[in-house]
């Protein structure tokens, strides 16, 4: 038997999933077009329908109390069958437009998405593309909480509720200024990069405790001198004669080659692989679909997202 639910249930869902995201019942009824009042009314309906209290209303702002975190995962994935189901209907029927949202790594949004973008863009002149480079705990959330369509990264435990596909591969690359400027052979002895200055990444990023790692693994410690949370904003420092930096090889480019030295860290590290990550049953436009099977045209996903 399917149970009974109110008229007006997925309304009800819209006010909270607003309040949830802005803290404020005023600044939900503010995106939604409603008065304070209806939006109210839509939180304490819910609270009535599942009979638990959503939100801890002390200290002057809408928190979500242990249920109302768990019903707004579901209430996601509700809103993302229902676009599933509009889609499903007039896809085929409609070229791709829209936007499609995308976030990723600074330096995949930099390097390696642009010439996906500009084919598509030729023949999907209607779509528009929202991009955020930021780093994994970024992409985690805007990916978790549905505000992109995808993420792109290089992940190895993949929380449960996601999916991931392989996208490429990478190999690691140990950049130094011009001229060798730290005496480093061909292939790079690890004492003798762990001996000169070091650009390092913030710790939050999937490259940094992978280098540790390596490095620690021969008993050896990398010698900080900087931190930078952009691989271009590296590049600068290190062509600047400040130290040197590991990065995915895809990030270097031919004009690197007049500021930097590059060297190959084949014998310290393992390709590096990047890939697409999806919220578990994400609803994917047309757009989307259709971007997507330019970039991995064997995407399975694409065909059944709520595997």
């Amino acid at each position: 038997m399917i149970p009974e639910i109110g008229g007006d249930f997925m309304q009800w869902l819209r006010g909270f999933f607003y309040v949830a995201h802005t803290g404020s019942v005023t600044q939900a009824a503010l995106k939604m077009g409603r008065n304070q009042p209806t939006i109210s009314h839509h939180i304490r309906c819910l609270e009535r329908q599942f009979g638990v209290v959503l939100f801890d209303r002390s200290g002057g702002r809408m928190t979500l109390t242990p249920e109302g975190k768990a019903l707004l995962k579901h209430a996601v994935s509700l809103f993302e069958i229902f676009k599933t189901m509009e889609s499903e209907l007039v896809e085929g029927r409609i070229r791709p437009r829209g936007t499609i949202r995308i976030a990723a790594t600074h330096a995949v949004v930099h390097n390696h998405l642009p010439p996906s973008i500009l084919a598509f863009q030729r023949h999907h002149p209607e779509v528009t593309f929202a991009i955020e480079g930021g780093g994994l705990d970024t992409i985690l959330a805007r990916v978790g909480s549905a505000e992109v369509d995808f993420g792109v990264l290089n992940l190895h435990d993949i929380p449960k509720e996601f999916v991931y596909h392989p996208l490429f591969q990478t190999d690691l690359k140990l950049i130094a200024p011009k001229n060798n400027a730290f005496g480093l052979e061909h292939p790079p002895n690890p004492e003798a990069v762990a001996a000169a200055p070091f650009i390092f990444f913030p710790h939050t990023s999937t490259i940094s405790p992978l280098i540790e790692e390596a490095f620690a693994s021969r008993g050896l410690q990398l010698r900080v001198v900087l931190v930078l949370n952009n691989f271009n904003s590296v590049k600068h420092y290190v062509s600047l004669g400040c130290g040197v930096s590991i990065l995915d090889d895809f990030t270097l480019d031919e004009a690197d080659s007049s500021n930097l030295d590059v060297f190959s860290l084949d014998a310290l590290f393992e390709p590096r692989e990047y890939g697409l990550l999806f919220r578990k049953q994400k609803y994917l436009s047309p757009a989307v679909r259709a971007f997507l099977r330019l970039i991995k045209p064997n995407l399975v996903f694409l065909e059944s997202p709520a595997d």
